[in-house]
């Protein structure tokens, strides 16, 4: 599944053609893998998801969601992101629906596996604020940066490491 959604951003990018604003959507590509990259960090003993595959290990999995995946997936959002106010607004709504899907949809195949209390309603929250700040560093850089300490911390401090024996309710 892991190479299959590689494979279709793959695809979605080429289409879009989006190495041509690469020089104007590279910032927020780094802005996204770098608060990956913290909370991974943050949490990579007990991380509240991870990937699972019968052919990768979950390590290969992380580095390929960390540097292929994520980024595709913030060059093909931003590459036809709209001027209106209201498009705006049902682009991101249809990016967020979208990428909780494909998770469900990982979930339903055991492509991802949740621990402790993350649930989809977190996923979704987080492709929502994933893509509306992965555009407001363009703008609004400072204020972004900002917002996401704060989220990160509030994150960190909410799924805290999973203590022995704690386990979801898809665990048991």
């Amino acid at each position: 599944m892991h190479v299959t959604v590689l494979l279709w951003l793959l695809f979605q990018n080429i289409k879009k053609e989006t190495w041509k604003q690469y020089k104007t959507l590279y910032s927020s590509v780094c802005y996204v893998m770098s608060f990956n990259l913290l909370f991974y960090f943050l949490r990579i003993q007990k991380l509240p998801w991870d990937f699972k595959s019968s052919y990768f290990k979950t390590k290969t999995l992380r580095v390929l969601h960390l540097f292929l995946v994520t980024p595709l997936l913030i060059f093909s959002y931003l590459s036809t992101y709209p001027k209106t106010l209201f498009k705006q607004t049902i682009y991101i709504i249809k990016w967020v629906s979208f990428s909780s899907l494909i998770e469900v949809i990982a979930l339903t195949f055991k492509a991802i596996s949740y621990k402790g209390r993350w649930n989809i309603g977190w996923s979704v929250l987080i492709y929502f604020l994933m893509f509306l700040f992965s555009k407001s560093i363009q703008k609004k850089p400072v204020f972004t940066i900002a917002l996401s300490v704060l989220t990160t911390i509030l994150l960190d401090k909410i799924f805290h490491p999973l203590e022995k024996g704690e386990e979801s309710e898809q665990d048991l």
